[in-house]
């Protein structure tokens, strides 16, 4: 299989629209990744181009974009067409690595077979995306690993369960799509399904009681000094003095390799010179989320690591360095509800912050409001609406993929952290 050759123009890396997508095990952790990608703010999604563009916008993704900081070495999930199965997976791709998931309209005709084949010869794992059983598409069970459900498209669960033991038959595993609720979740799990793709992990579970514990809310209130417009390298040393495991985290952090110091650093005023404040309130305010999180899934941290930074690096753009810290808050505090179990509205009560930042919290159409929702429309790979929320709040887009692509690199820091 050969690499594809095209004299279409390169496809700038910055300008390369990538995001991902989750998918989960039965307990609820994270198998792979789905990579969702658009060549540009005005190209059409790859569902729509050609066999050579679509190539080449894989192709350049993947070198804009490190794999393994997108995926954490997990493998990637990414949708081919029709026509790029027939002109053959570029070899930039590695087997290893990639899941080819073939779209939902291909239909198993001589020429796809063969194609299907040679792929599974050449060590490619295939998922059939939103998989329907028919006569025209039973004959790609025999080459597939992996075989999609959507829950929306397919809502009876009887047709389901039809899907789940033709999959069985071929040895395929079953993933459930469009997983957006835990009771979601919940029905995909009795009926079989092996993994799970949506953002039902996100959502905030609320049962039980709305008040906040008493550590928590201290946890809370170091959120909101850290984000005080007016805080110094002083102000900053005295709120990580008085938690032990900040000091810890800060100094080991100072003294890892990224940092490269000659000498061991054992002041905590000398490494936040170091490292510097804006850094170091970005760090201590992610260890602090992350110091909340007892119910929440794991990948929530890392949604919220980049969400706050794409939403700095967006706001900076936009309104100049003094609302960058706010943009941060902005992104970070979206996913409290979902960390916390409680309804935004009650974790409002217990954190007080800006008006303009609960008021988009709260959901209200604000200039902040708009960014949070471009930014997450961004991340869910929804690109129109992303587009869309762009353009009503007043931004480039084509600064949108430069922005996560650094969000990306600077949470895989975090977590290595």
């Amino acid at each position: 299989m050969g690499t594809l050759q095209s004299d279409a123009p390169r496809t700038a890396g910055n300008q390369v629209f990538l995001a991902r997508q989750p998918i989960l095990d039965r307990q609820k952790q994270v198998h792979a990744y789905e990579l969702l990608f658009r060549a540009s703010s005005t190209a059409p999604t790859a569902e729509t181009m050609s066999s050579t563009a679509t190539a080449r916008v894989i192709t350049d993704a993947m070198i804009a974009f490190d794999l393994d900081t997108i995926t954490h070495r997990r493998p990637a999930f990414i949708n081919v067409t029709r026509d790029l199965l027939l002109a053959g997976i570029p070899t930039t791709l590695p087997a290893k690595r990639f899941v080819i998931e073939l779209l939902e309209n291909i239909e198993a005709d001589p020429e796809v077979v063969a194609a299907c084949k040679a792929l599974r010869d050449a060590g490619y794992q295939i998922a059939l995306d939103d998989f329907q059983l028919t006569d025209r598409t039973a004959g790609l069970l025999p080459f597939a690993t992996f075989i999609k459900v959507d829950f929306i498209r397919t809502p009876e669960a009887a047709e389901r369960q039809r899907v789940i033991a033709a999959a069985r038959e071929h040895g395929c595993l079953p993933i459930a799509e469009k997983i957006e609720t835990v009771e979601q979740f919940e029905a995909a799990v009795a009926e079989g399904f092996d993994f799970f793709q949506g953002y039902f992990f996100g959502r905030p579970v609320t049962k039980g009681a709305r008040d906040i514990p008493a550590d928590k809310i201290a946890h809370l209130r170091l959120l909101q000094a850290l984000h005080d417009p007016s805080l110094t390298v002083h102000k900053l040393e005295s709120l990580v003095k008085h938690d032990a495991s900040l000091c810890f985290r800060v100094l080991r952090t100072v003294n890892s390799a990224a940092f490269g110091q000659a000498t061991e650093i054992n002041s905590i005023k000398q490494a936040l010179v170091l490292m510097g404040i804006d850094t170091v309130r970005r760090w201590v305010s992610l260890w602090v989320m992350a110091g909340l999180n007892d119910r929440a899934h794991p990948e929530v941290i890392d949604m919220a690591a980049i969400r706050a930074r794409s939403c700095e690096l967006l706001a900076l753009r936009q309104d100049g360095p003094d609302a960058a810290s706010g943009g941060f808050l902005l992104g970070m505090c979206s996913m409290l509800d979902a960390i916390l179990a409680r309804p935004m509205e009650t974790v409002l009560t217990q954190l007080p912050l800006p008006k303009e930042t609960q008021a988009a919290l709260r959901g209200e159409d604000t200039q902040a409001r708009r960014l949070l929702d471009c930014t997450i429309a961004y991340e869910r790979g929804e690109w129109d609406r992303c587009l869309e929320l762009a353009h009503k709040a007043g931004f480039d887009p084509t600064a949108l993929p430069a922005a996560h692509r650094d969000a990306l690199r600077w949470s895989a820091e975090f977590l290595r952290a």
